[in-house]
């Protein structure tokens, strides 16, 4: 498989600006990946231990994942819930993301209609 065929993570310059170059890209694609997710309590969440995301991002160390994921978190931006000694439940803030005036991208498909 060539580099190409590899679905790409999705970037927004101006959500990069707003709440940093880290944050823009997981919280991105934690939205792409919820719609493919679980629903509990009518929110979708998506379960990730720390090294499950670091297959997604494999261009960072688990620390700046973890570093990453906790700024979201504080911010408001991101909810979760521990779920066993590893594995956590993520699941985007939407009302959050309203209020502070952030638009995630619509997801990439590569789908030809």
């Amino acid at each position: 498989m060539s580099i190409l065929e590899k679905e790409p993570l999705q970037f927004d310059r101006a959500l990069a600006a707003k709440i940093g170059f880290n944050e823009s890209i997981v919280l991105q694609q934690l939205h792409a990946l919820l719609l493919d997710s679980e629903d509990m309590e009518g929110q979708q969440w998506v379960c990730k231990s720390y090294n499950a995301w670091r297959v997604q991002f494999p261009f960072w160390s688990v620390d700046t994942i973890k570093r990453t994921i906790k700024k979201l978190e504080k911010a408001g931006y991101i909810h979760s819930k521990r779920v066993g000694q590893k594995e956590k439940w993520y699941s985007v803030n939407y009302e959050t993301c309203t209020t502070e005036a952030i638009t995630l991208l619509p997801v990439y498909s590569d789908e030809k209609n």
